[in-house]
Parts: structure tokens; sequence; C-alpha cells
């Protein structure tokens, strides 16, 4: 009898520590783990024989959250989408960008070709200490493209003695033999090698370009008798001018810059025959002194383009 006893004691003991158990666990693993059928046919001993203790409360209260984060993973994408309102492809929104509206290199703020430029501009000769020329004048070019065009030039010229021909005068005791410019004109051709751009002040952005130019024109002058007295006799020069120039441009509107150029025109003139003794200035024109002459200007002007507004001819 002490031993029936014993054994119903440890069933009673063993079976009042496996409830504490559950009941600290919440009784979760027990309720979420529904029998199944091949449960259900094995009958009662399966079910008696259910693991206790430490290693009951794991097998059942693991496997049952494992099941549910599976489920939850393979129906995560789909609560996506309906949180999303629908597939993901559908919820892209329709564009008509592209790669071509991608713009890596600006345009060019100003476009030259196939508008004509007015040039008006004054300048002064630079290389001449005795005798020094105001110059006031005009460029009419027209771009062929941005880079090429062809123009004409016209100049007015006023002279103007220094101080440094009466010095020399006094000083030498002699006169010098001076011509003056009256007015000119010429055929151009530039080309423009560099543009680019700077900001200034750090607040703009300022496009400029350096370009270069060449032709030939003509100039007319007059010679400056060293004897006053001789007025007679003087006479004019109209010489065959080539010229060669460099400048730069800054572009402030669609249609105005600034212009800087230094222009050097290089010109075959006559001066007044030494001495000076002959009846007319047509004789003494033909015996005149000839000497090549480089009259070097530094001029500056803006610039005014017709038509004011230009049109972009390629795809961005």
């Amino acid at each position: 009898m002490k031993r029936p006893a014993m054994c119903l004691f440890l069933s009673v003991a063993v079976c009042g520590w496996t409830a504490t158990g559950y009941a600290k666990k919440g009784g979760k693993a027990a309720a979420a783990a529904p029998a199944s059928a091949d449960d259900k046919a094995g009958g009662g001993d399966d079910q008696k024989a259910a693991p206790s203790g430490d290693e009951g409360t794991k097998a059942g209260g693991e496997s049952a959250p494992a099941s549910e984060s599976l489920t939850e993973d393979q129906n995560q994408p789909a609560a996506v989408e309906e949180e999303i309102g629908g597939p993901k492809e559908a919820a892209r929104p329709t564009t008509t960008l592209s790669w071509q509206d991608i713009v890596v290199v600006p345009r060019k703020a100003f476009i030259k070709s196939g508008r004509f430029e007015l040039a008006p501009f004054t300048g002064v000769t630079v290389n001449d200490n005795l005798i020094r020329h105001y110059m006031f004048g005009a460029d009419l070019n027209y771009f062929l493209t941005d880079v090429f065009s062809v123009g004409i030039q016209g100049q007015y010229f006023i002279k103007q003695l220094t101080n440094q021909e009466e010095l020399v005068g006094l000083q030498f005791n002699r006169a010098s033999s001076l011509n003056k410019y009256l007015y000119g004109g010429a055929l151009n051709f530039g080309y423009v090698p560099v543009y680019g751009k700077f900001a200034l002040f750090n607040k703009s952005i300022v496009h400029w370009e350096i370009w270069a130019s060449a032709g030939v024109g003509a100039t007319v002058t007059e010679v400056l008798p060293r004897d006053p007295a001789n007025q007679s006799k003087a006479f004019k020069n109209t010489d065959l001018t080539p010229n060669v120039g460099i400048g730069t441009r800054l572009f402030l509107l669609d249609w105005l810059t600034v212009n800087v150029a230094l222009r050097d025109y290089i010109i075959p003139d006559k001066f007044e025959p030494n001495p000076n003794v002959y009846p007319d200035a047509a004789t003494a024109k033909a015996n005149a002194d000839s000497q090549l002459v480089n009259n070097v200007v530094l001029y500056a002007g803006v610039g005014f383009y017709l038509p004011t507004k230009f049109t972009y001819k390629t795809p961005r």
C-alpha cells in the first residue's frame, strides 16, 4: 500500500507543478497549439504523453510564435501593397522625364549667329609720344556663325600735339616731320577663339569672349608742314591700310555688350620732303619720303545686336 500511495503522491505533485508553469506563461502555449487531425485520431495516450517541465514549456511556447512569424513574413508583401494602394509597379507615378532633360553643360548665354552688331567706339593712339590722335568710329558686323564675322569699320581722328613735340624742337632746334590722320575705313574679318565666364562679387555670372580680327582698308592723312608758312604746300595721302586687332566682349543683356580692343593700323605714309623747296603740293608729294607707320589704337565701346532676341537652333 505504501508503494501505490507514493506513486499517487508523486503524480499529483508533478501535475500541480506543471499546471503552475502553464499558469505563469499565461496559458498561451496550450491555446495556440490546436490539436491536429492525427492527434485526434491517435487517442488519449498521445495527449497524456505531453512533455512536462521546462521542455514542455519550450516546445509549446516557441512552436506557436515560429508558425505565426512565418505566416506574417509570407503575408507581409501583400499587406504592404495593400497599404500603398496596389502593386509596386502600379504605384509609380507616370512621368515624361528622360536623360535628355538632365543638362550637364549649360547652353551659351548669348548667341550671335545670324545677327548684326552695331558697335560705336572711341579710342586714343598709344605709341606716338609727339602727336596723339583721338579716334571716334563704329563697327557694323554680321556674324556668319557664332565665331566667324565679317564687317566694315569707319574712323574719324582728331589730332593733338603733345608737350614732348615742343620740347624736342626746343632741345634739338629742329621741327619734327608729322602727319595727322583725318579719317579711314576698313573691311574686317573676325574670329572668336575663346569663350568663358566669371563670377562678379560672387553674386552674378558674366559671360565674355576674346576675339581676333584682321582686315584691310584705307586711311587719309595730311602733312603738317614744319614751317607754318608752307601750309599751301601741305598735301594729303590716301594710304592702303592693313590692320590687325584683338579684343574682348562682356555680355550684359541679350542685345548689349561692352567691348575693349587694341588694333594696329599699318600705314605706308608719305611725309613732307626735306628740305621742302618745291613750288606746290603736287610736286612736294611726288618727292615725299615714304615710311611705314604703326598706328596702335586702344579703344572701347558698346555693341548693339539686331535682332534683339535670339533662338537656339539645336536641341538641348
